[in-house]
């Protein structure tokens, strides 16, 4: 037997197969918010790689942002030495190779997405029934979510033949500027979990749910002294060691320590993310139309702009090589120090106005 369905969808090339991608390309599947593909954006100069952009955005790139940043993903940072933040592992940033993934496939997550959307799920474990249940849904036209044993990374089946699962989506390669739909398979024994969509239910969480979760975010990178410690590590590397020692410093330090700093800047472009969830948030949620959080919503977007202009300068820090000179190691400390100060005053200004949203919502 083969059913397929026609699951005109493209994930946004702002992230990885992560949870919150493909819950957003079933949920618009499964609300009928369809949009136009194929796509191109830039005036028809490229194909659209699902930014979320303002003015011409894919609604399941809009649906991403939204849910990325209100489960809390976006808003995360590392610890400088690489290692995972309490949040950041609660929310499940990690892929099986840990690195930063942005995978999300944690029960935390998940439950909250669900109830966020307003549908009851069932999160299935157990092999022997994946190949019934998937087909059961894919019959009653729900494309399916299921983590792949190999990886970690997430897909969607939308469709089964024999003994294999079928995954459809459009897909758009940046370098190459090109879109093409794409179906792959995926035998059962391949799939580690599935999540079922079932019926549509009243929300269990709402808006200000959300912006409680992005505020224990960023009060965690606080509490974690995530900042802090990324300019004692500046200043542990560039400005203690005398001229002598530092000559001695492994040349592979120094580069772990330069694509850390890159790291802590572009921090997965997630301001981006970020910063056009809260352009999307109004015209999505009547909630979060009131007059008295417009204001408060164009406030985080500049914030985030703020931070947005750190992410695009870091791609050239990789380029830097950070010479044996006294003085230009300790200027270029007090170039990453500064800078580092100002990501974590911008956070602290981001929390103050999340606050205000919250108390609004009261």
């Amino acid at each position: 037997m083969k059913k397929s369905l026609n699951f005109n969808i493209q994930f946004s090339n702002l992230m990885k197969h992560s949870f919150p991608n493909c819950f957003a390309a079933v949920y618009v599947y499964l609300e009928k918010i369809f949009g136009a593909l194929p796509k191109k954006c830039n005036n028809g100069e490229s194909w659209c790689f699902g930014c979320a952009c303002p003015d011409n955005a894919d609604p399941q790139s809009v649906y991403f942002v939204l849910f990325d940043t209100l489960c809390g993903r976006s808003s995360l940072y590392w610890h400088f030495d690489g290692t995972m933040t309490n949040m950041a592992a609660r929310i499940g940033d990690e892929s099986s190779a840990g690195n930063w993934s942005g995978l999300c496939g944690t029960d935390y997550t998940a439950d909250f997405l669900f109830g966020f959307a307003g549908y009851e799920y069932s999160k299935i474990i157990d092999t022997a029934i994946f190949k019934k249940s998937i087909a059961n849904s894919i019959d009653a036209d729900k494309p399916v979510l299921a983590e792949r044993a190999t990886d970690g990374v997430f897909c969607v089946i939308t469709g089964y033949d024999g003994d294999v699962a079928l995954c459809t989506h459009y897909h758009t390669n940046q370098e190459n500027n090109t879109q093409e739909k794409r179906t792959f398979t995926l035998s059962y024994d391949e799939i580690k979990t599935v999540y079922l969509f079932g019926n549509k239910v009243a929300p269990r969480y709402t808006l200000k749910d959300g912006l409680e979760r992005i505020t224990r975010v960023i009060e965690s990178s606080f509490s974690e002294n995530v900042w802090d410690n990324a300019i004692d590590h500046t200043n542990k590397v560039l400005v203690t060691p005398t001229d002598d020692e530092y000559k001695n410093t492994d040349a592979d330090e120094l580069r772990a320590f330069r694509n850390r700093v890159t790291e802590t800047f572009t921090n997965q472009f997630n301001c981006h993310i970020f910063d056009v969830a809260f352009y999307h948030l109004p015209k999505a949620y009547e909630e979060a139309r009131q007059p008295a959080l417009l204001d408060l919503w164009d406030e985080l977007s500049k914030h985030q702009a703020r931070l947005h202009s750190y992410a695009f300068s870091a791609g050239h820090l990789n380029h830097i090589k950070i010479a044996n000179i006294g003085l230009f190691r300790i200027g270029l400390a007090q170039m990453f120090i500064t800078a580092i100060e100002d990501i974590k005053e911008t956070h602290m200004k981001m929390l103050e106005v999340l606050k205000r949203a919250i108390d609004v919502l009261n």
